[in-house]
């Protein structure tokens, strides 16, 4: 997982040069409407999942990492999770084998284009 963490730092992180290559620069351009945060969530509990529904509600994609939940609390929270993206006309990709991406309406990101993933990198 660091280089996933490593390559959202890079698209994060706007003040360095050549942080991303030209292709995955132009899909972000196109994707994000302006004023989209990305935030990042770890939950512990089946608990935080509204507060994380609420920020997709609210217009914020979010990365969610489930690496410290355990397999049936995970389980629930992505559930409840793609239920509401679903509701609120998002998309949820996954992009690790615990890490998913929830982003809100009007945010088209092609997860597995834009980092350079393949479908049997999971």
């Amino acid at each position: 997982m660091p280089d996933l963490w490593s390559r959202i730092q890079k698209l994060i992180d706007k003040g360095k040069e050549n942080a991303i290559d030209e292709d995955a620069e132009n899909l972000i351009r196109q994707s994000l409407p302006s004023g989209v945060r990305v935030v990042v969530r770890r939950p512990h509990s089946f608990a935080e999942s509204e507060s994380i529904a609420a920020l997709v509600k609210n217009g914020q994609a979010v990365v969610v990492n489930l690496e410290d939940v355990p397999i049936e609390v995970a389980q629930r929270l992505v559930d409840y999770l793609c239920g509401a993206t679903y509701a609120l006309n998002g998309n949820m990709e996954k992009v690790g084998t615990s890490i998913f991406f929830f982003a809100p309406a009007g945010v088209d990101i092609h997860v597995r284009d834009l980092f350079g993933l393949n479908d049997e990198s999971f």
